[in-house]
This record gives C-alpha cells, sequence and structure tokens, in this order.
C-alpha cells in the first residue's frame, strides 16, 4: 500500500514538473538548439569599444590653449556672407595679387585678359545709352579703373595725348596771362585737368564722368548736368563723345555754355569721323547752334575743334550719322 501511494506521488511530482517547469536562473543564456542565429552571429564578432576624443595637438605634441582653441572655433564658423562663393576670376586675380612678383608667363595671360575687359567695357559704351553705361559702372565700380587702365596703354603709342593739348591751351590763353574762367570737363576720365589746375587762381575745373573715382570727380549722365544755364565759360570734350546718344550731350553743353561767348572743345579718333576727318562734324556742328572757330586736322591720330555757342533760332535739329562708334578688332 505504501509502495503504491508512493509511486502515486512520484508520478504527480512528476507531472507538476513537465508542466510548470521554470528556469530560474535568470543569468544563463538559451540552450544551443534554443538560440537565434543573429544572436549566435553578434556573440561571435568582437566588442567595438567607443573612440576616446582626443585634444588637438600641436606639432610638438601639447595641447593648445583655450584662448588658441576659441579662436580655431571662430575661425570655424562662417556667416551667411562668408557661404557665398566669390567668382573664379576674382579669386585667380586676389591669388596673383598674393603670390608676388608675375612670371613672364602670367604677365603675359594678365594682359590679355585685361585687354579683353577693356575692349568689352569699350564696346559696351560706344553702343549703349549714357543712362545704361551709368547702370554699369554702378553695378561694377571697378570696370572704371579697369577700362582707363586699359585706356593709358592704348594712347602710350600715340605722338600726343589730346588732354595735354587741351592742358596746354588753358595755360597759355587763360593761366599764363591771367584771366578767370570756368571749365567743365565732361567725360573726364581721370580728371588730369582739374588735378593739373587744382592750384590755379583763374582756371576753375569741374569734372564729371559715370564714377567719381576720385576727389576732382562729380559722377554724373552728361546728358543730364547738375549745373545751371548759361554758367560756363568752356566746355570740354575730350575723346568723350561716347554712347549713342552722344548728341544730347552737345544739346547739353550748349544750355550750361554763356551765350555768346561760351567755348566747345572737342577731341575726336578720326577714325570715327564719316570722312575719316571731322570735317563733316563741323559743318553739321551749326544745327546744334555751334560755329566751328578752329580746326586742327595735323594730328596722325585725332582731331582738334573749336566752337563757340550761337542762339538757337529753332530746336536743335538731329544729326546724320557723322560720328562712328569706336569699335576694337575681335583678336
Amino acid at each position: 500500500m505504501t509502495d503504491r501511494n508512493s509511486h502515486d506521488r512520484q508520478k504527480i511530482q512528476l507531472f507538476y514538473d513537465i508542466m510548470f517547469q521554470v528556469n530560474w536562473d535568470l543569468g544563463s543564456a538559451p540552450s544551443k538548439k534554443q538560440e537565434p542565429k543573429e544572436n549566435k552571429k553578434r556573440r561571435n564578432q568582437p566588442e567595438k569599444t567607443k573612440p576616446v576624443p582626443v585634444k588637438n595637438k600641436d606639432p610638438k605634441g601639447q595641447e593648445p590653449s583655450k584662448k588658441k582653441q576659441k579662436q580655431e572655433r571662430k575661425g570655424n564658423e562662417t556667416t551667411g556672407d562668408e557661404k557665398k562663393q566669390p567668382s573664379l576670376v576674382h579669386e585667380g586675380e586676389k591669388k596673383l595679387a598674393n603670390e608676388g612678383p608675375l612670371t613672364a608667363l602670367q604677365k603675359k595671360m594678365k594682359g590679355k585678359l585685361d585687354g579683353a575687359k577693356f575692349r568689352w567695357i569699350n564696346e559696351r559704351l560706344y553702343t549703349t545709352e549714357s543712362e545704361e553705361a551709368v547702370k554699369l559702372f554702378q553695378d561694377s565700380p571697378d570696370m572704371f579703373d579697369v577700362y582707363h587702365a586699359g585706356f593709358r596703354h592704348q594712347i602710350e603709342s600715340w605722338p600726343e595725348n589730346p588732354v595735354d593739348v587741351f592742358i596746354r591751351f588753358l595755360k597759355e590763353r587763360y593761366d599764363k596771362k591771367r584771366r578767370p574762367v570756368s571749365v567743365v570737363d565732361l567725360g573726364c576720365g581721370e580728371a588730369k585737368i582739374a588735378e593739373t589746375y587744382e592750384a590755379s587762381k583763374y582756371i576753375q575745373v569741374q569734372s564729371f564722368d559715370l564714377v567719381s573715382a576720385n576727389k576732382f570727380i562729380v559722377a554724373s549722365d552728361i546728358s543730364d548736368l547738375p549745373l545751371e544755364d548759361a554758367s560756363v565759360d568752356i566746355a570740354i570734350f575730350c575723346l568723350s563723345l561716347m554712347g549713342t546718344n552722344w548728341q544730347s550731350f552737345l544739346r547739353e553743353a550748349h544750355r550750361v555754355l554763356k551765350p555768346n561767348t561760351g567755348q566747345l572743345w572737342v577731341a575726336e579718333i578720326k577714325s570715327r569721323f564719316s570722312d575719316k576727318s571731322g570735317k563733316i562734324f563741323a559743318e553739321e556742328l551749326p544745327k546744334l547752334g555751334f560755329e566751328n572757330t578752329s580746326l586742327v586736322l595735323g594730328n596722325k591720330m585725332f582731331t582738334l575743334f573749336e566752337f563757340v555757342k550761337q542762339p538757337l533760332r529753332q530746336e536743335p535739329q538731329t544729326l546724320p550719322p557723322i560720328l562712328n562708334a569706336c569699335i576694337y578688332k575681335r583678336r
């Protein structure tokens, strides 16, 4: 009886062990039969260690000071303006400037680049109205320097610069004889006339051009001058009748010159004239109220004109195409 009861208790205990088996070893891994393949792969891989941050060191192996670290962090920060990429041309010119003296090849390449810029600006000035030229230089003021650097290079081969002729005329006729005169230099370039007579007691020069490149120049469209009517003795156009509206420059000069005594001095390249000399130009200007008093044709490169203002009995007439644009040949 006892053996039978003992046998029954063993069966019951075996039943409970099978139905309610619990693995109390929570830290143990599951058996091989139950382990997923993914866990097995991860277990077999070597454990990766996190990199330990290391401070930047200088070449001597020393850690930089806090001040230097702050400067480096500040240098790495960029504003919205600094993120803008400058033009390749600007970067190239800056690099050449920082590298000191140019090699012969670099000088040759820079000369060609500057020449191309000059010819492009020159063509724009001759083939657009003055209002557009003003906007061009307002948007890119550095073009003024590029243009006049190219112009200086062009006239180096000339027998004489016409601006020097006008400087000589003023000295002989007014400065030496101590006669007061008010002069406007229209399209003055670098204002050489005003600079020459800055200290003169008798010659007072006002200079106007598209850009105020120095203290002598007033930036202005010379078809619309900030001057009073009949307030000027001499108006000078020295190689500056540029733009498709050049006739409006002459009409504005007529407005500001004194009646009957006001003088107009003009110098222009001979190749610009329809007759390659300028005689027709002199004959046509009375239609705008100017009588020709002097015509100098002897110079190989340019023609010099002197006119005196005459009253207009009717509206100024439009001149025929007697003055061509000065366009350089493509290279």
